[in-house]
């Protein structure tokens, strides 16, 4: 995974208001292409998935997550 997806993808996270990230299923049912991402950090412990249902994904940022997003911040000081 590129790094600026990840820092993307967890700052939208961290900057909402819940902590929390979603997205909807295309029309034609595909996913965009950030559903494969977010899943990617699901499985390294930087989202928690809370959601799943009607084309409706929603991820939780973890601890783990903050402390990544930190950590990525910090390397471009």
């Amino acid at each position: 995974m590129l790094v600026n997806h990840e820092r993307r993808l967890l700052n939208k996270a961290a900057g909402s208001g819940d902590y929390r990230i979603s997205i909807q299923r295309n029309p034609d049912a595909s996913w965009p292409g950030d559903h494969s991402r977010l899943t990617a950090l699901e499985s390294i412990g930087h989202l928690e998935r809370i959601s799943l249902g009607d084309g409706l994904v929603t991820w939780q940022i973890t601890a783990t997550g903050l402390t990544q997003l930190q950590a990525l911040a910090g390397g471009d000081a």
